[in-house]
C-alpha cells in the first residue's frame, strides 16, 4: 500500500483515497504523512516511507520461529527443532557454484567438503549449547519415507514414538474413525479407541453423494457431432468430462488409425479412378513410426483393401446411381446457439424426373450393424444422423434407397453392405437390380410371391421421414439439455449390457451406483 501510494503521489493528498483503508499498515503511512507534510518537500516524505519500520507485536510467553543457524543460545528458552531430517540439517554444500571445487584452491576459497565440515560443526556446537531442546524428525512426507539426519548419530539419543492415540485435533480423529470403520467391515478388526472414539463423534460413514450437482456454464453455442451426441446419450455426465472440462486429451487409438487409413486410401483411388494402393496408404502414414506389429497390421489392412475395392465394383456394376460424392462435410447451422457438423463417407445419388435418389454408405472396419431400436434414446444414431444431414442439403425432393454400411470384415472376407433398404422396389431396384436374390447387400431376399423375407431390413417411406423427424427431435433435445446444464451420471445398460460405461475412463470420478444406470429393454 506504501508502494502504491509512492506511485500516486504528486503532492495532493486526496490519493489517500483511492487506498485500501482496511489494510493494517493504512494508519502507520498516515502517521508519516502527518509528521512530514508541513514540510512540503515530497522527495523529504518519500525516503520517510521508504525508510519506515514497522516493528511486529511481540508476546511474553510467545513462540518465535528463529534460523537456528542465527541463534544466540539463552538458558530461558525452550526450543524445539522440527524437521531434523537428512538433506534438512545441516542443508549441505553441493559443488554447483560458479567457482567450482577443481579451482577453488587458486582463489583461496574453502572446498565444498571443508565448508561442509565447518557447517556440521557450527551446527554441532549451536545444539550442544542450547540447555531445553526437543529435536524431532518425520517419517513421512506425503507418500515418500524421510530419513533423520545423519548427525543424530553423534548424540547419545532416545528416540521416542507418541502413541497414536493422542490428539488435539477433531478432524484428525474423525479421520482416525472412518479407517476403523473400514477396518472393521473389511476385516472385522476392532480398534482398541473406536468404542471412545464412536461415542465423541456421530458420522455418516459411507454416505458420500455422487450425484452431479449443476453448474452454471451457460455456453454462447453448442457445437454438437455424432460422436459428441453419441457420449451424451451413453452418460450426460460421461460427455460434461469428456468435452466441457476437457481433461482427456485426444489420443489416437491404432485400430482408428487403421479405419482413417482405409476410408482414405478407398477414398483417393475411388476420387482419381486409379489402384495405386500403396501409393495412397505410404500418403496417409507420412512420418508416422509404426512399431513392428502396427505395421504387420497396418500392411494386413493395405492388402485386403483389393478386395474391399472389387466389392464396391461389383456394387457398381448392379446399381444406377450414377453420382457420388465422398467425405462429404456438412456444416449445419441448426439455430443461434446450436451447430451440427458431420461427414458422410459416401453419397450414391441419381436425379431423375425432378427427383433426387439417395443411398448413404459409412465404411466400417470394425463391428458393423445399423439399429434403429434405440433411436429415441439418441443411441447407435450415426447413420440417422447422415439421413438427417443429407434432407438439410440442395438436393431436390429426396427419395432415399437406402443406408449402409460398407463391411470391412477381413477375418470372414465379408465386404457386403449391411443395412436398410427402401421397401419400394421400384426405388430399391435402383441399388441393386438383383433385389430379388441380393448379392451385395447381406440379407436382402424376396419370396416367390414377392414379399420380403422377415431378415430382410426393408424401411418405407413413411417410416424414413420417421427416422429423420425423430433424429431431429433426439438433437434438439439434447441440445435443450446441455444448454440447462444437465450433466447427470445417467449411464444406459441395454439388456444388462453397460453400454454407457464400456470403454470408460471416468469410473474414479464418478462413482456410478446401481440406481445411477438407465437400464433400456428390448422394445
Amino acid at each position: 500500500i506504501v508502494r502504491e501510494f509512492i506511485s500516486k503521489y504528486d503532492g495532493n493528498l486526496e490519493v489517500l483515497d483511492s487506498l485500501d483503508k482496511d489494510d493494517f499498515v493504512y494508519p502507520e503511512l498516515v502517521k508519516v504523512i502527518n509528521r512530514y507534510i508541513k514540510y512540503n518537500d515530497r522527495e523529504l516524505l518519500i525516503y520517510k516511507l521508504n525508510n519506515m519500520v514497522i516493528e511486529n507485536d511481540s508476546y511474553d510467553n510467545g513462540i518465535e520461529i528463529i534460523d537456528y543457524l542465527d541463534y544466540i543460545p539463552s538458558d530461558n528458552d525452550y526450543v524445539f527443532m522440527l524437521g531434523f531430517n537428512e538433506g534438512v540439517v545441516p542443508n549441505y554444500y553441493m559443488d554447483t557454484e560458479y567457482i567450482t571445487d577443481n579451482i577453488r584452491d587458486m582463489v583461496y576459497l574453502d572446498k565444498t567438503t571443508i565448508k561442509n565440515k565447518k557447517l556440521k560443526d557450527r551446527v554441532l556446537k549451536i545444539i550442544h549449547d542450547i540447555k531445553n531442546l526437543t529435536i524431532t524428525y518425520k517419517l513421512h512426507d506425503g507418500h515418500h519415507t524421510r530419513y533423520p539426519s545423519s548427525l543424530i548419530s553423534e548424540f547419545d539419543t532416545i528416540v521416542t514414538y507418541p502413541e497414536q492415540t493422542i490428539s488435539y485435533s477433531g478432524i484428525y480423529d474423525k479421520i482416525r474413525l472412518i479407517k476403523m470403520y473400514d477396518e472393521y467391515l473389511k476385516y472385522g478388526y476392532i480398534d482398541k479407541d473406536m468404542k471412545l472414539l464412536n461415542n465423541n463423534y456421530k458420522i455418516k460413514y459411507n454416505s458420500f453423494d455422487n450425484k452431479y450437482t449443476k453448474v452454471l456454464i451457460n455456453p454462447e453455442k453448442v457445437y454438437l457431432s455424432y460422436t459428441k451426441l453419441n457420449m451424451y446419450s451413453k452418460c450426460g455426465f460421461r460427455y460434461y468430462i469428456n468435452y466441457v472440462l476437457k481433461i482427456d486429451p485426444y489420443e489416437e487409438h491404432f485400430s482408428s488409425f487403421i479405419g482413417s487409413m482405409v476410408h482414405y486410401v478407398v477414398e483417393k483411388i475411388l476420387k482419381n479412378k486409379d489402384n495405386d494402393i500403396d501409393k495412397y496408404a505410404h500418403e496417409y502414414l507420412k512420418d508416422k513410426q509404426l512399431s513392428k506389429k502396427e505395421q504387420f497390421f497396418f500392411d494386413k489392412y493395405k492388402r485386403h483393401i483389393k478386395e474391399l475395392l472389387d466389392e464396391i465394383e461389383l456394387e457398381r456394376s448392379y446399381c444406377n446411381l450414377d453420382k457420388e460424392e465422398y467425405e462429404l462435410p456438412v456444416n449445419l447451422a441448426i439455430n443461434d446457439r446450436l451447430s451440427f457438423d458431420g461427414k458422410i463417407d459416401k453419397i450414391m445419388y441419381k436425379e431423375e424426373n425432378d427427383k433426387t435418389y439417395i443411398a448413404i454408405v459409412d465404411y466400417k472396419t470394425g463391428d458393423a450393424s445399423i439399429n434403429f431400436d434405440y433411436l429415441k434414446y439418441g443411441l447407435n444414431m450415426q447413420i440417422p444422423i447422415y439421413m438427417y444431414l443429407c434432407s438439410k442439403l440442395d438436393y431436390k425432393n429426396i427419395n432415399y434407397v437406402g443406408f449402409y454400411l460398407q463391411k470391412f470384415n477381413i477375418v470372414d472376407k465379408d465386404y457386403r453392405l449391411v443395412g436398410y433398404s427402401n421397401s419400394d422396389k421400384d426405388i430399391l431396384s435402383l441399388m441393386d437390380s438383383n433385389y430379388m436374390n441380393s448379392k451385395i447387400i447381406s440379407g436382402l431376399k424376396v419370396k416367390q410371391d414377392g414379399g420380403f423375407y422377415n431378415y430382410s431390413k426393408v424401411i418405407s417411406n413413411e417410416e424414413i421421414d420417421d427416422v429423420i423427424k425423430e433424429t431431429e427431435n433426439v438433437i434438439n433435445d439434447v441440445f435443450n439439455k446441455i444448454s440447462n446444464n444437465n450433466f447427470d451420471i445417467n449411464p444406459k445398460k441395454i439388456n444388462d449390457e453397460d453400454i454407457g460405461c464400456m470403454y470408460c475412463k471416468y469410473h474414479d470420478i464418478c462413482f456410478r451406483k446401481n440406481e445411477d444406470y438407465v437400464v433400456i429393454n428390448n422394445e
